[in-house]
């Protein structure tokens, strides 16, 4: 397991359930840690549900989707190719956690914004960027939506947000068990994200906020301008020399 990703979700997991403590005493909270992963993935199984769930069109249609900065403890990707007729992909700096025999795509990469203002794919190396799927341009243009839960940093919701007018639906959104001490803190970073999100978009922002077997999801869900003539956006691919 990818030490900074397991630091990561600890930090998570410690905001979960009130603790004050380093992760030098990971070991004292595992059996703990290991009941909290159970419990977000229950969860996520009914979060996944939904993206169709606050579809405003009676007919449903079928998405490529590729989540952002998630790995194999806080993905959705599974449980969206376990419970909807979506296609998932990962891509995040930490995909390798997720093994190639989960049955989830994943591969090593982040959305990021430039200081032009494009929003990219970027890829850590030469290597990924020519063995991902993702650089052909028109497997690119197949992926029409872009997701990720909290918690998110400011810098990974950053390319989202220069999104949010773009030809792309965007799926945002948290979930967790009711008794996790952050919960009101997330609910009201969707809550948030909304009223600036209504306040700056030109398109229909839509939000969803549940309860349901012990867990509570909520989600912002922007359609795509125009679900079936994807444009120009996010087509551009880097990798780092």
């Amino acid at each position: 397991m990818e030490s900074k990703y397991l630091r990561k979700m600890f930090e998570e997991f410690k905001m979960a359930y009130g603790i004050s403590d380093t992760f030098d005493n990971f070991s004292k909270y595992e059996d703990m840690f290991i009941e909290w992963i159970k419990s977000k993935r229950k969860a996520s199984a009914i979060y996944a549900q939904l993206f169709d769930y606050m579809d405003c069109y009676s007919e449903m249609q079928r998405h490529i989707m590729a989540e952002f900065g998630k790995g194999v403890f806080d993905t959705v990707a599974g449980e969206m190719a376990n419970h909807t007729n979506h296609l998932p992909i990962v891509i995040s700096p930490y995909a390798q956690t997720i093994k190639n025999d989960s049955g989830i795509l994943a591969f090593t990469g982040e959305l990021v914004l430039l200081n032009d203002g494009d929003v990219i794919v970027r890829y850590p190396s030469k290597e990924d960027y020519f063995k991902n799927p993702n650089c052909d341009f028109v497997f690119n243009d197949d992926i029409d939506t872009l997701m990720t839960q909290v918690p998110y940093s400011h810098k990974e919701l950053l390319p989202f947000l220069h999104l949010v007018n773009s030809h792309k639906t965007l799926f945002i959104g948290t979930y967790g068990a009711l008794s996790d001490k952050d919960r009101e803190k997330n609910l009201q970073k969707i809550l948030d994200l909304y009223y600036q999100l209504s306040d700056t978009s030109y398109r229909d922002v839509n939000f969803c906020s549940e309860t349901l077997d012990d867990s509570y999801f909520s989600a912002i869900k922007i359609k795509s301008k125009d679900e079936k003539v994807l444009r120009k956006t996010l087509t551009l691919h880097r990798y780092n020399s």
